[in-house]
């Protein structure tokens, strides 16, 4: 007599391995609850809070009454915006890691503990190269560079356009949303202190040139960065892909190359905006509507941050 089967036992809703299998589907059902909210009246106000960047300066013409230009501030609402992306970006991270990074992962038959840091690799590439080409886009439509003194001329930048906001408003969500995926990937408890780490020192830079008008020096930075962030996780993937000794020496020689040159010109760029540049803006009117960030004890903080990270 052929013994009984065993019968598969189903994770109970909201147990942790449901939630961490469904994680995708869950968070992104709370996103369409704000997406429809944007469909009625009643509810349109505040969904528009969640979804879109708030703290908008319109300017009219004075003869034709038009709309000149719309630019953006920073502003409390702004924590509304950056809840609804960091969950956006699970959603985006959940779709890269099932039709993506899973497939590689049973081609290649990784380990567990590779699986866990190439999965971690992985999801970040796709956010660096992109992170990197849109932010050079916008120094490019902005004229942030070569001209260097645009960094700190009109300092400070109180108003930003659309796509410089919204580009922040995405870097800080998607550090944030790093923290829960890491419960969401079962990260191994030795990458945890290194991983949060990493995710605070981002935030750390990010959240304070966000709130204290130093965007355009963060962009440019950031951009350089994340080129160089890049092509060193590419190198790692490739690594445990089993790519050859020679071709991953000489990827590694590249990569430094690239690691000092970007370094050295993230500190130059530090120090002629910080040291140079704001100095000079130092008398601002506008200092009479936000508060000024351009005092000296706070250039040297903002200096040795930069260097320390």
């Amino acid at each position: 007599m052929p013994a009984p089967r065993k019968k598969n036992k189903k994770s109970s809703v909201f147990s942790h391995e449901f939630i961490i299998t469904n994680h995708g589907d869950i968070v992104s059902c709370v996103c369409m609850l704000f997406m429809v909210g944007l469909l009625f009246k009643a509810t349109q106000k505040v969904a528009s809070v969640f979804v879109g960047p708030q703290h908008n300066i319109t300017r009219y013409n004075n003869d034709t009454g038009e709309v000149e230009a719309t630019h953006y501030a920073v502003g409390k609402k702004d924590i509304c915006t950056i809840f609804f992306y960091s969950l956006a970006w699970i959603v985006i991270h959940a779709i890269i890691q099932e039709y993506i990074l899973d497939k590689i992962n049973r081609k290649f038959h990784l380990s567990k503990t590779k699986i866990s840091r190439f999965n971690n690799l992985g999801g970040h590439i796709p956010f660096y190269f992109a992170s990197a080409a849109w932010g050079a886009d916008i120094i490019l439509k902005e004229s942030l560079l070569p001209k260097l003194s645009n960094l700190w001329h009109g300092y400070p930048h109180i108003e930003m356009t659309f796509m410089v906001k919204f580009y922040f408003l995405l870097q800080i969500a998607y550090w944030i949303h790093c923290f829960p995926e890491l419960y969401f990937l079962k990260a191994k408890k030795e990458d945890l202190v290194p991983r949060i780490n990493m995710y605070l020192q981002y935030l750390v830079i990010l959240i304070p040139a966000y709130m204290c008008n130093f965007t355009r020096l963060a962009l440019v930075c950031f951009v350089i960065h994340y080129c160089v962030e890049c092509l060193f996780n590419a190198i790692k993937i490739m690594n445990y892909m089993g790519k050859t000794e020679t071709s991953k020496n000489t990827l590694v020689i590249i990569w430094a190359l690239f690691y000092i040159a970007a370094r050295i010109a993230v500190i130059i760029l530090s120090i002629v905006t910080i040291w140079i540049g704001l100095p000079k803006q130092d008398s601002s009117d506008r200092y009479d509507i936000v508060p000024n960030f351009n005092k000296k004890p706070l250039r040297y903080k903002n200096c040795l941050a930069l260097y320390i990270v």
